[in-house]
């Protein structure tokens, strides 16, 4: 009999969303990209990197996915390790835009949402996208397909 753990929270299996969810989430993503512009690409992907749906990335989506999970996971860590505190979400700031992780937030929370947008855009403003679009994503991946 192997000793019990205790301390360490249960991770939820991951049970992928069906094709209606995933459609779904894919036309969230292309009305994003729509109504803001300056969004170049956005990406939903699991939290161990794999790619779910992606609007604008184009053939680097799935290295988009590995790279936010990675990013947002060393984010959480150093967040945690440093000021004893949760990660909310993870931002990179370059001269030609922005690029913003957050976790979807819901009864899944295996789920990333990335956005890059151009320097025509305030970080705070994509940063304020990213935030309400991952609450609505979640209200959509948390409802019966």
């Amino acid at each position: 009999m192997s000793p019990k753990v205790t301390g360490v929270p249960a991770q939820a299996a991951f049970h992928p969303p069906s094709p209606a969810l995933a459609d779904r989430c894919q036309v969230h993503l292309e009305r994003l990209l729509t109504q803001a512009p300056s969004i170049r690409f956005a990406c939903i992907s699991t939290a161990d990197g794999r790619l779910f749906v992606s609007d604008g990335a184009g053939g680097d989506a799935q290295r988009f996915a590995a790279m936010a999970s990675s990013m947002l996971a060393l984010s959480e860590s150093f967040a945690k390790e440093a000021l004893r505190s949760q990660c909310t979400h993870s931002t990179i700031v370059t001269r030609h835009g922005v690029i913003v992780t957050v976790r979807i937030p819901g009864n899944r929370r295996s789920y990333l949402l990335t956005l890059g947008a151009d320097a025509t855009d305030m970080m705070a403003l994509v940063l304020r996208r990213a935030l309400d679009a991952s609450e609505q994503l979640a209200a959509i991946l948390d409802s019966p397909a």
